[in-house]
């Protein structure tokens, strides 16, 4: 397939800027509101679980859109690429979940 390099990198820089906002977003905050709203209860162990998945979940999101964003700046540095080479990079990408405890 032909790309518009100008196209790609213009996609990539978007995808950059959400990532950028992505990683401003206070999640933290709403679980510590709810750590002492039950004494005697586990809801405030759920809270500090609650709080360390969201932040993994979106730390794997930004680093997912990342990397697409490496592969459209290279597909973009290379005029010419198949549609098969495109979708075999975006399917290369890591498909490893990482959790808090790795």
């Amino acid at each position: 397939m032909e790309v518009d390099p100008d196209a790609l990198r213009t996609f990539a820089t978007s995808l950059t800027s959400i990532t950028d906002r992505m990683a401003e977003w206070d999640i933290g905050t709403p679980f510590e509101r709810s750590l002492a709203a039950m004494p005697g209860t586990s809801l405030g162990q759920q809270s500090v679980n609650g709080s360390q998945l969201t932040a993994t979940a979106l730390g794997n999101v930004c680093l997912r859109l990342l990397e697409v964003v490496d592969i459209a700046n290279g597909t973009a540095d290379n005029y010419q690429i198949t549609e098969e080479d495109f979708a075999a990079a975006l399917s290369a990408m890591d498909t490893e979940i990482r959790t808090p405890d790795r």
